[in-house]
């Protein structure tokens, strides 16, 4: 009896282990399967070292985010053997995050409601956000209307976000896009900032403006080790070749201010907003200038070369009258002749009244209508001096436009939104994918407008649940091979998480050093190679022969 009173403990104690054993884990680790792994090169004693970037978080059992893990409890592995050099940022609640909104203002923003639900999910992105995280913002369109850099003072950061919001809801959609230049600027304004740090993009068109390119952002965000994360509004571009013809007014009455107001001429208001135009011309995009007065003069070649075509905007003089239905049939008569593919348009601008064409209204709508090109009429001046009913006629029935500026000012602005019309048709994501997968971002395209808000709140619980951890790879060359990274939590000599693995490549060359084994397979296939063509030359012989 004693005996099996005696055991009795015994077993509770031997059961212990395998109870707990069966609990399972503490905690799970999520990798972030939207970003991949991030593979950028620093110089590290001396030498350019491999340096390996991967997101995760750290949840427990029931789905709940885990904070109560610290840094020196995440142990990272490559293929099997544990990194000792390893830079963690935690989640904000735990480290600071610093972040710079740049928002693209463009006036295509204004297209379906999308600049106010931009401005929607960018106040609760800016509620969402930890008390203690710091934020900037870059308001932009061609140019950058507003830089509110982060303030990196724990007293003033609410009162500086309320100035953000006021700044945001203030502002109203106009020019074109330089998304690339807000985005540099943006990386600039992290650079010297510790713990985590992120630029969130967003933008609903092609840039056509940046003097910075797709290569230095990626260079600028890398070297300062800044993730950048973009948001594509609406459906990607088609890329289709754009092809029009300015139809350009020079008769006498252009050498007079457009209003009272104005202090130059409509003729050098028109030198400065066709050059505009040609600005926000999009690459691949080709026009013809073909200016009129008496008669219309002899179009140009269709060109791409912008600084030749202002060139030539900027040549014209005002002298003459007014031969516009003529100038508008020789512009479609030489679009149809180019035969190009993609978008075509005629963009007619006058300051006066048809007094001296052969060709009536009437052969010119019929003309543009069976080419299926649409005519964009700009009437530059005062109602009485234009003939608004027959330019608004010529371009409702052929599918295009009609826009009257009173000025300068409105001539400059009605030139830049056609031209952003004409040539800005969508998104370009696969740059937004690019530089999102190269600075350790992550891309989130927003086909529906509506569904901006949910992005930005997925994106500021991301950026503040996520672990970020970076290593120099043990093997820096860029050999060719596949490389495996386990993370785990590990406290007190006890693992207490599941194991998350990620596998990554380096483009490059096997070398010999590698696998011996592998070499002989591929010298074994390529001599196989090289024995094809006598083989099959042997057989020919033979049949031949036969």
């Amino acid at each position: 009896m004693r005996r099996i009173v005696f055991f009795v403990p015994v077993l509770l104690l031997a059961t212990l282990p395998v109870a707990a054993q069966n609990t399972g884990p503490q905690y799970k680790i999520e990798l972030n399967q939207q970003s991949r792994v991030l593979k950028t090169t620093r110089e590290r004693g001396g030498k350019q070292a491999l340096f390996v970037t991967v997101q995760f978080k750290i949840k427990r059992p029931d789905g709940e985010l885990a904070t109560d893990v610290n840094k020196d409890e995440i142990v990272v592995e490559e293929d099997g053997r544990r990194v000792a050099e390893l830079e963690i940022h935690q989640p904000s609640a735990l480290e600071v995050l610093t972040t710079v909104l740049a928002l693209d203002t463009s006036g295509s923003m204004a297209d379906h409601g999308k600049i106010e639900e931009a401005k929607r999910a960018a106040r609760l992105f800016l509620d969402r956000l930890n008390p203690k995280s710091d934020c900037g913002l870059i308001l932009f369109d061609h140019e950058m209307r507003t830089v509110e850099p982060p303030v990196r003072d724990l007293e003033r950061t609410a009162a500086h976000r309320r100035r953000l919001a006021e700044l945001i809801d203030a502002t109203t959609p106009r020019g074109g896009t330089a998304y690339l230049d807000a985005t540099v600027e943006a990386i600039r304004q992290l650079r010297g900032i510790r713990g985590r740090k992120a630029v969130l993009l967003m933008t609903d068109g092609v840039d056509l403006n940046s003097k910075n390119t797709l290569a230095d952002v990626i260079r600028v965000a890398q070297a300062a080790e800044v993730p950048v994360y973009t948001l594509g509004v609406g459906e990607p571009g088609r890329n289709e070749p754009v092809t029009t013809v300015l139809v350009l007014d020079r008769s006498g009455s252009m050498a007079d201010p457009a209003d009272a107001t104005d202090n130059i001429s409509k003729i050098k208001a028109l030198h400065r907003a066709g050059g505009r135009f040609v600005d926000l011309m999009r690459p691949g995009a080709k026009t013809s200038l073909l200016s009129f007065s008496n008669k219309p003069d002899t179009p140009g070649p269709f060109s791409d070369d912008k600084a030749a075509l202002k060139k030539g905007i900027e040549s014209l003089q005002a002298k003459g009258d007014t031969a516009l239905f003529d100038a508008t049939l020789d512009a479609i008569a030489t679009l149809e002749a180019a035969h190009r593919e993609g978008k075509r348009a005629v963009v007619v601008m006058t300051d006066g009244i048809d007094n001296r064409s052969r060709r009536r209204v009437g052969e010119v709508i019929d003309r543009a209508r069976r080419a299926e090109i649409p005519l964009h009429m700009l009437g530059l001046g005062q109602q009485d001096e234009i003939d608004e009913p027959v330019m608004m006629r010529m371009a409702q029935e052929t599918g295009g436009t009609y826009h009257r500026a009173g000025n300068q000012k409105a001539l400059y602005e009605v030139f830049e939104n056609l031209s952003i019309q004409l040539h800005d048709d969508g998104i370009d994501e696969a740059s937004l994918r690019q530089i999102a997968d190269e600075t350790g971002g992550k891309y989130y395209p927003a086909r529906d407008v509506t569904k901006l808000s949910f992005i930005y709140g997925e994106l500021a619980e991301e950026l503040q649940t996520t672990y970020t951890v970076t290593f120099p790879s043990s093997r820096s060359s860029h050999d060719g091979t596949a490389r495996g990274i386990d993370i785990s939590v590990w406290r007190n000599g006890a693992r207490l998480s599941d194991v998350a693995s990620v596998d990554y490549n380096v483009h490059g060359v096997i070398v010999p050093e590698m696998d011996a084994r592998v070499y002989l397979v591929l010298l074994s296939v390529l001599g196989g190679l090289l024995l094809v063509p006598a083989g099959l030359r042997r057989l020919y012989r033979f049949y031949g022969g036969a």
